[in-house]
């Protein structure tokens, strides 16, 4: 599983990289650590609306859930769904039939383990730009957004660096973005980008665990979407 993501990319470059504007661009703020164990925040676009960068919540909760994430989270983690879950959780099947989203990154960490010790790695593209992570999302009672992370089994090269779990995010290449924010995508279509992905170039670079330590201390905490209600 994974349970932290980056997105260092400033506003301007995600919006010319993807060619679509945020809906709330002065709330946007580049963040190298987007922890998922805390109340924190992704930049998505969403199939109800192709054209625009919003915020979900990081953590997918049943459509019109009236309680708090935590009290969700501390029940089901659901910072990763796996096709599995989508396709036979009853609450969830809504959301890959109908509420898909692109999640915009810079990058992701991940965990070997060797010789009884652990080491830390980021995961991003040789020249660093923004890409697209598959998701799916649910709109909650008070309208706000909550997504999960879509996993599948890793690649050779993933698992080079990240065996805690046989589990990554799927990397949606920006040629398969409409496919997967379209309705009329089939069952196959999606399983196909899930379950067959494009190779991306990628690269990792190993992360000191004080970085980690340091930045976590310093992670975002509040929500957004309390300064949307403001």
């Amino acid at each position: 599983m994974i349970y932290k993501l980056s997105n260092e990319a400033d506003r301007e470059e995600i919006e010319k990289e993807f060619g679509i504007r945020f809906r709330y661009p002065n709330l946007y703020t580049p963040n190298p650590i987007i922890n998922g164990f805390h109340e924190t925040n992704l930049s998505v676009v969403t199939m109800e609306n192709k054209n625009e960068i919003t915020f979900a919540i990081w953590g997918l909760m049943p459509h019109d859930f009236k309680e708090d994430w935590h009290i969700f989270q501390d029940k089901a983690n659901t910072l990763n769904a796996q096709m599995e879950d989508l396709e036979n959780v009853a609450w969830m099947k809504d959301s890959l039939k109908e509420r898909r989203c692109l999640i915009i990154v810079t990058g992701f960490y991940t965990h070997l383990l060797a010789n009884g010790n652990t080491s830390s790695y980021y995961i991003c593209l040789p020249n660093n730009k923004p890409f697209y992570l598959a998701g799916t999302y649910n709109i909650l009672n008070d309208g706000f957004l909550c997504s999960a992370l879509t996993v599948s089994k890793t690649d050779p090269f993933i698992s080079n660096y990240h065996n805690i779990s046989n589990l990554a995010p799927v990397i949606v290449p920006k040629d398969k973005a409409e496919v997967w924010l379209d309705k009329s995508s089939s069952i196959d279509d999606l399983k196909d980008i899930i379950q067959n992905p494009k190779d991306a170039p990628l690269k990792a670079k190993r992360m000191p665990n004080e970085f980690l330590l340091n930045m976590n201390s310093h992670t975002r905490t509040k929500p957004l979407f309390m300064e949307l209600q403001q």
